[in-house]
C-alpha cells in the first residue's frame, strides 16, 4: 500500500505538468478563434491600448496621444498592439498556474484574481514602455520588445506564483505535502 501511495505523488508533478500546458493550449488556441470578437477588442482597445494610452498621457500630457483602434498614435510616432504582442499569453500562464496548483479553492481563488490584475497590470505598463521606447531608440524597442520585456515579465510572474505558493497554508494532509 505505502508503495502505491508513494508512486502516485510521484506521478503528480507530471500531471501537474500536463494540466498546466492542456490549460495553457486551449486558452491560447480559444483566443485565437476569438480574434475580432467583442471580448478580443475589449482587452486590446479598452483594457490595453486605451489604458495604456492614458498611462502614457499622465507621464507627458503635452505628446497628445489617442488611443485608436488598436493603435496608440501621436506627434512624433506611435505603436501598434497585434494579437501575440498583447500579454494575453500572461493571463493564460496565471490561470494555468493556478488550475493545477495544489492550493485550498480560497487561496488558488485569490492567487488567480490577483495574478490577473498584476499580469494585465504589468502589461499595460509594458505597452507605454513600449510606446516611448519606440519614439526616442526603434533598436531599444527592439530588445525591449522581444527579449527584455517578455523575460522580465515572466520572471515576475513566476516569482508572484512563487510566492503565493509559499505563503499558502500546508495542507492537513500529509500525503498532499509533496511539493513543499
Amino acid at each position: 500500500m505505502a508503495t502505491q501511495a508513494t508512486d502516485q505523488h510521484r506521478s503528480l508533478p507530471w500531471l501537474r505538468v500536463v494540466g498546466f500546458g492542456s490549460v495553457f493550449l486551449l486558452l491560447q488556441v480559444t483566443w485565437s478563434v476569438l480574434e475580432g470578437s467583442a471580448v478580443w477588442r475589449t482587452w486590446m482597445e479598452t483594457l490595453n491600448v486605451s489604458v495604456a494610452t492614458m498611462f502614457v498621457g499622465w507621464i507627458v500630457p503635452d505628446a497628445n496621444v489617442i488611443a485608436e483602434g488598436t493603435r496608440i498614435r501621436a506627434i512624433g510616432g506611435g505603436i501598434n498592439l497585434v494579437q501575440g504582442c498583447d500579454g494575453v499569453e500572461l493571463l493564460w500562464l496565471i490561470t494555468a498556474a493556478f488550475a493545477v496548483a495544489p492550493l485550498t479553492w480560497p487561496w488558488r481563488l485569490f492567487g488567480w484574481v490577483a495574478g490577473l490584475f498584476l499580469a494585465w497590470l504589468l502589461n499595460v505598463a509594458r505597452i507605454a514602455g513600449l510606446f516611448f521606447a519606440w519614439r526616442t531608440d526603434p533598436m531599444w524597442f527592439d530588445w525591449l520588445h522581444n527579449y527584455v520585456g517578455p523575460l522580465a515579465l515572466v520572471l515576475v510572474l513566476g516569482m508572484y506564483v512563487h510566492t503565493v505558493m509559499a505563503r499558502a497554508p500546508v495542507p492537513e494532509d500529509a500525503s498532499a505535502q509533496w511539493y513543499r
